[in-house]
């Protein structure tokens, strides 16, 4: 708006100061000319004592070189006070002298200026008697038609700083709604009870606020009515492989006959298997269906707890666990994702560790991290960034896994900005590492 503004006025300026300066120039030469005529009636009409007096009052009045040379070219008057009495024959005088009113401009050399000049002739009795001209320089006039076009740029900077302020008020009554649809679209993942206000800005700034609001109504529902499944499911699941597994444990304990009991066994720890994959599978439906806010969680007290839990498990294989765990590591992490993290991936070490397994935690530039090595065969590092997608695992994987555990690990740590790498530990093995951004001090 502003620029086009600016285009129309500069189109509309142009022809206009060509025209004002013509306008301009030809009203100073008529306004000298009316001058120089009024002093030549009046001269006419005084007698000659009374000359110098009138040139005075006219120079005065018109700010211009007034002079009368009689018609024998003779200097008789002058308001430059120059010496009189002396020739002045100039081009213009004789015309003057010879009944014509004479007006242009020339180079004055006296001056050494370009000087524009009106002379007419003094009548007495129907005869010439004497010429009057008056004269300014050329200055004076391209003096004047350069304050006329200044106030006439002035006129369009005006225009144009005037349409530049409504153009910015348009905007901001445009953007500044937008900008608050923005923001609250930005921040909606994290809490989908905010809304949009739809009753600022224009129609179609409104029409997309209602729009926003109702897309976050619709999917805070969807959210909900998917957590609550997840929550049912749970249930519902977990309450016949409870009765299953009290069953299977009775019949170990009741049970005489070995082969009995060794099948009672199996089936429990594919029960505990099972009860292991319904608890990924409702996390990745919890992951899929909100976006939790990060919280300050402590790393060191979560893994520290971690490996305590492991230690019984690690005797039991034979396998050493290491751990240099840095104090006080604070991070930004979704509720119970640390926890879930260090199992994980804890528990993936003791599937494969041969002897040993080291656990660190510690701080790494704006992130806390957590580290888990072991011995055993590691990954391919082809298939080092596969496996921490959803239900890819790797060519040397133990069989019974269902390739969800590090997806979620990833997943979560993903979603408080953080990241998981698979790489080669120096125990031979593999190596995995969760990093999460610290939390503020």
């Amino acid at each position: 708006m502003t620029a086009m503004a600016a285009l129309v006025a500069i189109a509309l300026a142009v022809p206009m100061v060509l025209l004002v300066a013509n306008d301009q120039r030809a009203a100073f030469v008529a306004d000298l000319e009316v001058e120089t005529l009024a002093a030549a009636s009046i001269l006419s009409s005084e007698p000659a004592a009374l000359w110098a007096e009138t040139v005075e009052t006219v120079s005065a009045t018109t700010g211009a070189r007034v002079v009368v040379v009689d018609d024998s070219l003779r200097l008789i008057a002058d308001s430059d006070n120059s010496g009189l009495d002396r020739s002045f024959d100039r081009p213009e005088i004789q015309s003057a002298l010879a009944g014509s009113l004479t007006s242009d401009i020339r180079y004055s050399t006296t001056l050494a200026t370009d000087l524009r000049y009106v002379a007419a002739p003094i009548v007495k009795d129907e005869r010439v008697v004497a010429a009057v001209r008056l004269s300014l320089p050329e200055d004076q006039v391209v003096a004047a038609v350069r304050r006329t076009q200044g106030w006439l740029l002035a006129f369009v900077v005006a225009v144009i700083v005037a349409a530049a302020v409504i153009a910015w008020l348009l905007a901001r009554s445009i953007a500044a709604p937008l900008e608050d649809v923005a923001d609250i679209a930005r921040v909606l993942p994290e809490d989908l009870a905010l809304r949009a206000q739809e009753s600022r800005g224009p129609r179609e700034v409104r029409e997309v606020a209602s729009a926003l609001n109702s897309t976050a109504s619709r999917l805070g529902d969807m959210i909900d009515r998917a957590e609550r499944v997840a929550a049912d499911a749970s249930h519902h699941l977990r309450t016949p492989l409870t009765g299953v597994r009290l069953r299977l444990e009775a019949i170990e304990e009741t049970s005489t006959d070995p082969a009995i009991v060794a099948e009672a066994a199996a089936a429990t720890a594919e029960v505990d298997r099972l009860t292991r994959r319904i608890d990924q599978v409702l996390a990745l439906a919890k992951s899929d269906a909100a976006a939790l806010a990060p919280e300050d969680i402590d790393v060191t007290a979560v893994v520290a707890d971690r490996v305590a839990a492991s230690e019984l498990l690690a005797a039991d294989r034979g396998l050493a666990i290491g751990a240099d765990i840095e104090a006080d590591v604070r991070v930004r992490a979704v509720m119970g994702s640390v926890a879930r993290a260090a199992d994980e991936i804890i528990g993936n070490a003791l599937s494969y560790a041969r002897s040993r397994i080291d656990v660190s935690v510690h701080r790494e530039q704006a992130f806390g991290v957590l580290r888990v090595e072991d011995d055993g065969p590691g990954i391919p590092s082809a298939e080092r960034s596969r496996v921490l997608e959803r239900f890819i695992r790797g060519s040397s994987a133990a069989p019974g896994g269902s390739g969800l555990g590090l997806a979620l690990v990833a997943e979560s740590a993903a979603a408080a900005g953080g990241a998981v790498a698979v790489g080669e530990s120096a125990l031979g093995g593999c190596s995995i590492e969760v990093r999460w951004p610290l939390a503020a001090s």
